[in-house]
């Protein structure tokens, strides 16, 4: 009974940190995408990502998930956003703000993308990532 109480027990992974400060021009995208092997198991994918904004900054950061069952094809963007596949990140000009996000998996390959919504500067994310079950 103790081995099948251990075996159901929510687990989560140790935080591998997907990005150290890098720096996503304005209006660009930094991406990272988990796989198969990595999921399998698990039931959610939770995201870090700390956004440190230039002074001049009038936008924040969106983080963004697209769902794949192949590693291929992925949601469009579009359809992502049309059913809520975001979080945006408050913007605070000159200063850092982090949010953690609750990822549901539910296909085996999922694209985080994290999309500087500044189209004038530049923004510097650090992401982390842990699986859950």
């Amino acid at each position: 009974l103790s081995q099948l109480r251990d075996a159901l027990k929510p687990t989560r992974t140790l935080p591998v940190q997907e990005l150290s400060s890098y720096s996503i021009p304005a209006g660009g995208t930094a991406e990272f995408t988990v796989g198969a092997s990595q999921t399998d198991g698990f039931s959610a994918l939770v995201v870090t990502v700390k956004a440190t904004y230039n002074a001049s900054a009038t936008q924040g950061v969106r983080v963004r998930w697209l769902y794949s069952p192949d590693g291929t094809d992925f949601d469009s963007i579009e359809e992502a956003e049309a059913v809520g596949n975001y979080e945006d990140i408050g913007l605070a000009a000159g200063a850092s703000r982090v949010r953690t996000i609750l990822i549901p998996l539910f296909m085996p390959y999922v694209k985080v993308q994290i999309v500087n919504l500044d189209t004038s500067v530049s923004v510097t994310v650090d992401a982390w990532r842990v699986f859950l079950r």
